[in-house]
């Protein structure tokens, strides 16, 4: 620990690029006044998570960077896409409302298998629950809304296509926005 005892806030998450965050930014401001959710994402803070960490000195983060690296021998980049939304949680009053990912979804499983097992070694522990990648959209429903309507999710909620090459370290500022800070990236194979 440092000597204030400062911890970062950190995740592991596979990169989108700018043109399918504009694209995803593009439908949200669309489709605002239909879908009342209280905290929409700033388009800068889209990312695939892989691996949430937690609160961790800063002085660890090269430890993290070699568990990276050793996480993504052998991976070659893959092929992702956005598209489809959905929400999580339930449907009266969802918590998340999410764009889906498609594409080479077994490499990304695999890539999120190996990120959590290197990263065992450092102390981090899987969650439990099944992976699920999804690009998070907006949070909190307001409680006084009615119900969504399950069409508004399905207009035009394709996103676009690309080459996942990397991982990135995001840290996390609270009450910020953009809220992520990329503190260290970590390419694949190539």
């Amino acid at each position: 620990m440092t000597e204030t005892g400062e911890k970062w806030r950190l995740f592991v998450a596979v990169p989108i690029p700018a043109e399918v965050k504009r694209k995803l930014d593009d439908w949200c401001r669309q489709r605002r006044d239909r879908l009342p959710f209280r905290k929409w994402v700033h388009a800068e803070d889209y990312h695939i998570t892989v691996q949430f960490l937690g609160d961790m000195p800063p002085e660890r983060l090269g430890e993290l960077e070699a568990s990276l690296r050793k996480a993504v021998l052998g991976v070659a980049p893959f092929s992702l896409e956005a598209g489809g939304c959905g929400t999580f949680g339930r449907p009266a009053s969802p918590s998340v409302l999410w764009a889906g990912v498609k594409g080479d979804l077994p490499a990304l499983d695999r890539l999120h298998r190996q990120v959590t097992e290197a990263n065992r070694e450092l102390g981090f522990v899987p969650e439990e629950r099944h992976y699920s990648p999804h690009i998070t959209l907006a949070r909190k429903y307001r409680e006084d809304a009615a119900a969504i309507n399950a069409e508004v999710l399905k207009e035009d909620a394709a996103f676009g296509s690309w080459t996942a090459d990397r991982l990135v370290v995001y840290r996390t500022h609270m009450h910020e926005r953009p809220m992520y800070e990329t503190v260290a990236t970590v390419s694949f194979s190539q």
